[in-house]
């Protein structure tokens, strides 16, 4: 647990007052950027997207003319692109710091591109509208252009929160990788301001990776370590603010959506092997099916019925 540590050692004196933090955004966003913008696409964007392809043929949760709100869009603003690809409609991407790497986006793109001929399910027609919207976005020069073309707008805000928006003002809130990272105490509000900002019908759409973060730097340990780990063991030895995670279960993010008024529609999870591990007390109480959970996928609709809206000329 050598590596397991030693990060958690180095995120906490990055987390040591604002010029650590952002020093700590700087490098990353080197590094990132030079990574992204030359490597090879991970498999889990690729899975993203199918996923959003397979929701859209099941639930229709997304149309032209809809207006769509991405929460926490870090580097590529993945999940609003992605969807763009196959329908018309205006989004605002939303995050707590400016994370964004366009080398990133045009490289991942360049390679889906002729990935969405096989394996998506998707018409020729589809097909080729997708591809003819990547060729547009590759040969942006900056985001202002790419936010021109697509009709999306970044807002950032440091707070986090969504009062700023207007009551029922989307049909769709989405994120990927980014409610885990959201203080425990401000997630209430979150859910609260998602479920008044969206019209009736509307949806939530949501995937949270409830693993160790710390884990992901040490392949040693279990990817839900932290379950070993009390509240004061945690605070002390592991956690910090430039790559917080709430370690919220299962069943607490189920109850979340729940008292915030969302039906949940669909849930689909990816589990560990945690026989190993001696959980600690603050995790006992819960059923084995919610500890093992690594990945939770989430599909939520406010109940109503769906506005009409006019599809584009």
């Amino acid at each position: 647990m050598l590596k397991y540590y030693a990060t958690s050692v180095a995120l906490k004196a990055f987390s040591c007052g604002p010029l650590m933090r952002g020093l700590y955004r700087r490098l990353g966003n080197q590094v990132g950027n030079k990574k992204r913008g030359a490597g090879p696409m991970p498999q889990f964007y690729v899975d993203r997207l199918q996923r959003m392809i397979r929701l859209w043929r099941e639930h229709g949760f997304v149309r032209d003319g809809d207006r769509v709100l991405e929460l926490g869009t870090g580097w590529l603003h993945w999940e609003a692109i992605s969807l763009r690809l196959f329908f018309e409609f205006e989004a605002v991407l939303y995050d707590v710091w400016d994370n964004r790497q366009l080398p990133g986006l045009k490289n991942y793109l360049s390679q889906l591109r002729p990935m969405l001929g096989q394996g998506f399910g998707l018409t020729p027609a589809e097909t080729k509208r997708a591809q003819s919207l990547i060729d547009v976005i590759v040969r942006v020069q900056n985001f202002e252009e790419l936010y021109a073309k697509l009709k999306f707008e970044y807002v950032v805000e440091s707070t986090g929160s969504l009062r700023q928006f207007k009551n029922e003002s989307f049909q769709v809130v989405v994120s990927g990788g980014v409610l885990e990272h959201i203080y425990r105490a401000a997630l209430p509000e979150v859910a609260s301001e998602s479920y008044r900002i969206l019209a009736p019908g509307g949806w939530a759409v949501h995937s949270v990776d409830t693993s160790d973060h710390l884990a992901h730097y040490d392949s040693s340990v279990c990817k839900k370590q932290y379950l070993s780990l009390s509240e004061t063991q945690w605070k002390w030895l592991c956690e910090n603010d430039v790559q917080y995670i709430n370690r919220l279960q299962r069943c607490e993010w189920l109850d979340l959506f729940k008292h915030s008024g969302l039906e949940l529609i669909e849930e689909d999870s990816r589990t560990v092997d945690i026989s190993r591990l001696k959980i600690a007390e603050r995790y006992r109480h819960l059923d084995q099916k919610d500890l093992a959970c690594t990945v939770l996928r989430l599909v939520a609709r406010k109940p109503g019925a769906a506005p009409k809206v006019a599809r584009p000329a």
